[in-house]
């Protein structure tokens, strides 16, 4: 184990996994459990389940499970570990590694390092702003436009001086090693080879906070009409834009108490909106928003609101974002600004209630893709045959055929084509999308391991620990045929259930993801059909179930016995062989 298996229990002893996958999942409950959106996956109804009891979660969609260590691990993209660590830090549990796997434990160090590192930058930033004369520049540049200083500190807005070796000096002053130096995008190396010089030069600059309010990287804007305009860390170990949106952390409360979110471009769009009261916003960090974004953001709104500029770059932008939040299935609404305004100078200039009064007109993606192509070709009929054209891709986006059908409805109507025209060229880019459709998590591509009547009996010592010993006595593990669900039921057998209960013991012992997303798939099934069924004596419900799961196992090996001998008398080699081997596996399996 990289972490003593005792702090493991104490983790997961202590962590409610309801309250954590709540703090990125909205959940709502039904019956014993709480059901939401799948983080890890696209889907409109809710199939991602969460157990309080057992403390496991298990979606029904894509199969992701496993106890709290598992969630924050896949959420996050972190190895074991560092999750543990994380959790640990959560509950102010004190927590050291041993024998830790050499190349792990500096990828720890070097994560944790960089954490540390960004932090002291932040704070050297900030420094320069509020006490160097060089910083004075930079407070007038806010003061003008209008940023309070109770945002300047909250958000930890800083300056970074104009020269080449400001952040290099500090570094060299802090005795932070080369490698981490580099890591951190805060330097970069001279072509000539000789020494370093700062990325950063005479910016406003921005720290960006993960979800977990740590510093993950910084922005940098500049004061004039220099280019580029905004300058973004790289992606290090602890920074990855298609992940990150800057001030999630500071409004994710706010979202899930409003149930929706304005998604804006820039810092100071974000910044004016927070000010002014709207607190329900985040920024993309001036790069295209990913499918990562939008998982991320339904846990904690409902409602998305792109807002972008009335320019033609934002239009475009508008555009480009669309198909995700489509193939994401959330309900999206695009807000333009009118008049060339941005979200920072509307709010500023015309204030909150001007806001409130042109975000009650945002319209629905298909609204906005109608206008919007309408302006574009006319309503001739030769425009009419443009737009369909134009809406046929954007149709054949949406998964759900009923609300494909409204719009379909509503577009023939509109157009005044008829609505059988409209469907059949929907349906042929349906078709067509579908021809070229890149292959998923397809069931083939995965080896079925799996028995239904020997995932029943794994279930069933999940659910009830207390049959354990009918099944042992029964020999029942003999009679499996998968090699990976005996192995488990073995180990159900040998584990003593602690505090924390058998399923969260049984989950930390088992090292692969697909092991735990199995266990916890059998671990929520069982517990469902339990909810659902009232077993009066599980001792004999336990025992009709071994008898039938070793009379089928036995029917089968006299079958398997029966071809050997028509093969034999046949003269059929090839086919006795094959069956002689299939006899041998089954008389190991029942030894």
């Amino acid at each position: 184990m990289y972490v003593p298996e005792e702090k493991i229990s104490e983790i997961l002893n202590t962590s409610d996994i309801v309250e954590l996958v709540s703090e990125s999942v909205i959940l709502k409950k039904s019956g014993r459990n709480f059901f939401g959106l799948c983080p890890f996956h696209s889907e409109k109804t809710p199939s991602f389940s969460v157990n309080p009891n057992k403390q496991i979660f298990y979606c029904f969609g894509c199969g992701a499970g496993g106890n709290a260590l598992a969630f924050v691990m896949k959420y996050h993209g972190i190895g074991f570990p560092e999750a543990a660590r994380m959790l640990a830090r959560k509950h102010n549990i004190p927590i050291e590694t041993k024998d830790l796997d050499p190349a792990k434990k500096q990828q720890i160090q070097s994560r944790e390092s960089l954490f540390r590192l960004n932090k002291k930058v932040m704070s050297y930033y900030s420094g320069i702003l509020k006490e160097d004369p060089a910083g004075k520049i930079a407070g007038a540049y806010l003061e003008k436009r209008g940023t309070h200083p109770d945002i300047i500190d909250r958000f930890c807005l800083g300056y970074s001086a104009d020269k080449w070796d400001g952040a290099v000096g500090f570094l060299r002053k802090e005795k932070v090693g080369r490698k981490t130096a580099l890591n951190s995008g805060l330097i970069l190396p001279r072509k000539q080879g000789q020494g370093f010089y700062d990325r950063f030069r005479n910016r406003i600059m921005f720290p960006i906070f993960d979800i977990n309010m740590q510093v993950a990287g910084f922005g940098g804007r500049v004061m004039d009409d220099a280019m580029p305009k905004y300058l973004n860390s790289p992606e290090t170990p602890v920074y990855s834009k298609g992940r990150i949106l800057y001030g999630l952390h500071a409004a994710k409360q706010h979202c899930r108490q409003e149930g929706s979110v304005y998604i804006v471009e820039g810092y100071f769009d974000f910044l004016s909106l927070f000010q002014h009261g709207i607190k329900n916003c985040v920024a993309s960090l001036g790069t295209a928003l990913t499918s990562e974004h939008v998982r991320i953001l339904k846990g904690y709104a409902s409602k998305m609101v792109l807002v972008f500029d009335s320019d033609a770059a934002g239009i475009n932008a508008a555009k480009r974002s669309i198909k995700i939040f489509m193939q994401e299935g959330v309900d999206t609404r695009i807000l333009v600004l009118p008049d060339g305004n941005d979200p920072d100078s509307f709010v500023m200039s015309r204030g909150r209630d001007a806001w409130d009064g042109v975000a009650k007109g945002a319209k629905t993606i298909m609204e906005f893709l109608l206008h919007l192509s309408m302006e574009t070709h006319g309503l001739t009929v030769e425009g009419r045959v443009k737009i369909l054209e134009d809406m046929k891709a954007y149709l054949a986006e949406i998964s759900d055929s009923a609300l494909r059908s409204l719009y379909v409805k509503e577009l023939s109507e509109t157009l005044n084509i008829d609505e059988k025209a409209v469907l059949e060229k929907v349906r042929d880019q349906v078709n067509r999308k579908g021809s070229h459709a890149p292959r998923g998590r397809l069931e083939e591509e995965i080896p079925k391991e799996s028995d239904p009547l020997e995932e029943q009996l794994v279930s069933m010592m999940l659910n009830f620990p207390e049959t354990i010993p009918d099944l042992i006595q029964a020999k029942v593990f003999d009679f499996f045929q998968s090699d990976r669900l005996r192995k488990i039921a073995q180990l159900i057998s040998r584990t003593d259930p602690g505090d924390s209960g058998l399923v969260n013991e049984i989950l930390g012992r088992v090292g692969g993801e697909a092991d735990q997303e199995l266990i916890a798939s059998l671990a929520m099934k069982g517990s469902m059909a339990k909810e659902e069924e009232k077993v009066e004596n599980i001792h004999e419900t336990a025992g009709d179930i071994i008898k039938r799961f070793i009379r089928v196992r036995k029917k089968n090996e006299n079958k398997i016995t029966t071809k050997i001998i028509s093969a034999e008398r046949g003269g059929d080699a090839d086919v006795m062989e094959l069956l002689k081997l299939k006899q041998q596996e089954i008389q190991e399996y029942s030894r």
